[in-house]
């Protein structure tokens, strides 16, 4: 009985051996089944990730295609098409076959729609559908919706089979313009140099003869600043603008690309450029551009602004200073010497709206004695002038741009705000005057009265400052009638007013009178007819010539060079760039 026993504990024992492991076993097909079905999962997920990424490779790039459509046309002509432009439905068929060949799953489903883009990158939609801007709006933007259809490797460990995705992107055409105000080559009498001159011969010294030089053939001529990328080796504008060039180089550079295109007469670029050794220059100091800008890609500089900027970028000082310019001025027995400052040369602007672009700013002083000034109602004078002219900078802000087809029903253009600083000019002359009296009426005396009179008056004349905000909008062809002719703005040429001449007496005046040899004393209007002789007879035989020549020989042709006006400045707008497309939101 104790035997049997024994045997079934060994029974038992045995039993429980053999079974040992089978939980753990069945753990692990278990948990094989849970990763393998995981793994599946996980798998899938990720193709369905690449899938999203490439719809939404696909639906950037094609966004930035179709803005390129986008010019100011309506729906149903961007739709259409024209024998310049692919229809709406021929770009999209080559935008997506041109990237849908690395796309994971079937081929992308791919549409557009043309809609009104706000500012924060939002836009019209019904039940999550784009809603179009009428067949006979202008869209500003794009919205491209790419998906496509995925099929899963695992479908049948999973249950599921594919899926859809789906990704949009948003696209605006970015409209920007370039523009400048003043120009070296604004209104310059190519047959006389004598400002351009002094500015080169500042930084050339006696190196060159400018007598020899002639502006002729670069006057008119517009360099592409693509172009000028290219020469110097550099990829871009961008690249250009931001780059330290050697100022020979770039003028060199100015003149291959002038030749290129047809202009030969480029010999003073390259006189310039040997005389100006190892000095670098940033092009960026006369030409300012938002990176990636398409407008600066199809920006031009003239050539001669380029020149006379480029010097005076490479003298390496904020101002060049001209001294003896100008030295005589056509007055009979004066010695009046003049300096010219030119602070900054006028800067090109292209960007986007708000760009602002600063014009020249200058400063002119004329001082010296006049001599050999004529009897003043049989007084003698002796004189000394000091003549001062001060421009700060005047700003323009690009404010509009307009993209039309360039006739006179739909013009192109642009809205330049300019906002001038002080603009004034001045001139002083101080006179000494003695002697006896001639000619004077003096109310109630006869000719046996003698006067006599001394003292000391300074005569000054000068403009008011004109400071304002005014706008140019330059509509093409209507005004001006193409691009590259100056839009003038302002009120009139900066010159002295000789009608408007004040005088302030330093010493004196002293006025001695005797009738028949007895002193007598005048009256207050005796006195105030007698200085009033004077001082118009001095204003008539002294300022106003004086005023004449520095009108006449100093600030027209100075404002005329810097293509400065009362108010204002000209400003030179170039075709705006209307389908720069970028991606928003």
């Amino acid at each position: 009985m104790i035997g049997g026993a024994l045997r079934r504990v060994g029974l038992r024992r045995k039993r429980s051996r053999d079974e040992r492991g089978t939980v753990a076993v069945m753990t692990a097909i278990l948990v094989s089944l849970v990763l393998l079905f995981i793994a599946a999962f996980a798998i899938d997920l990720g193709v369905q990730r690449t899938a999203r990424r490439d719809m939404q490779a696909v639906a950037d790039i094609v966004a930035l295609d179709m803005g390129r459509l986008i010019d100011g046309r309506t729906r149903a002509e961007i739709e259409a098409g024209s024998s310049t432009q692919p229809s709406a439905a021929e770009q999209l068929s080559w935008s997506v076959a041109n990237n849908d060949d690395n796309t994971v799953g079937d081929e992308p489903d791919v549409d557009a729609y043309w809609v009104e883009v706000a500012a924060d990158g939002s836009y019209p939609q019904a039940g999550g559908i784009p809603v179009q801007v009428g067949a006979g709006q202008a869209p500003n933007g794009v919205v491209v919706i790419a998906g496509a259809s995925v099929g899963f490797a695992f479908g049948g460990v999973t249950g599921i089979t594919s899926a859809d995705v789906q990704r949009s992107a948003v696209a605006v055409a970015e409209e920007s313009a370039c523009f400048s105000i003043g120009s070296y080559a604004a209104r310059l009498d190519t047959s006389s140099s004598a400002l351009l001159n002094p500015i080169l011969e500042g930084v050339l010294g006696g190196g060159i003869n400018l007598d020899v030089l002639s502006y002729n053939g670069i006057v008119d001529a517009d360099v592409s600043l693509l172009d000028l990328a290219i020469d110097l080796g550099l990829g871009s504008v961008d690249e250009l603008l931001a780059a330290n060039v050697n100022a020979g180089d770039l003028l060199i550079a100015a003149a291959n690309v002038l030749q290129a295109d047809g202009t030969s007469d480029v010999n003073v670029l390259n006189l310039v450029a040997a005389q100006l050794g190892g000095l670098t220059v940033s092009l960026g100091d006369l030409v300012s551009a938002e990176p990636g800008t398409g407008a600066a890609e199809t920006a031009t500089i003239n050539a001669l602004d380029l020149l006379a900027g480029t010097v005076l970028v490479a003298n390496g000082s904020s101002a060049l200073s001209i001294p003896e310019l100008a030295a005589n001025l056509p007055l009979t027995g004066t010695d009046l010497t003049t300096s010219l400052s030119i602070i900054e040369k006028a800067r090109q602007r292209c960007g986007k709206r708000g760009g602002t672009a600063d014009t020249a700013q200058v400063a002119l002083s004329v001082g010296g004695t006049l001599a050999s000034l004529p009897n003043v109602l049989g007084l003698t004078a002796a004189a000394t002038a000091d003549i001062g002219v001060n421009v700060a900078s005047a700003r323009g802000t690009l404010t509009d741009i307009i993209c039309g087809s360039e006739t006179a029903a739909d013009p192109s253009g642009e809205d330049v705000q300019v906002t001038s600083g002080v603009v004034g000019a001045s001139t002083s002359v101080t006179v000494d005057l003695s002697g006896n009296v001639l000619g004077a009426t003096v109310p109630g005396l006869d000719a046996l009265a003698s006067i006599s009179l001394s003292g000391r008056v300074t005569l000054t004349a000068a403009t008011g400052d004109p400071s304002t905000v005014r706008t140019a909008e330059i509509r093409v062809p209507n005004n001006p009638a193409d691009w590259g002719e100056a839009y003038p703005l302002g009120s009139g040429d900066l010159g002295l007013n000789t009608a408007q001449v004040d005088a302030d007496w330093q010493t004196g005046p002293t006025v001695t009178v005797k009738l028949l040899g007895i002193p007598i004393v005048l009256s207050a209007n005796q006195t105030a007819a007698l200085l009033t002789d004077v001082l118009s007879a001095l204003v008539s035989s002294v300022v106003d010539p004086l005023l004449t020549a520095v009108n006449d020989s100093l600030l027209r042709p100075l404002f005329d060079l810097l293509g400065l006006n009362v108010g204002g400045a000209d400003v030179f707008g170039q075709r705006p760039y209307c389908s720069h497309s970028s991606l928003v939101g």
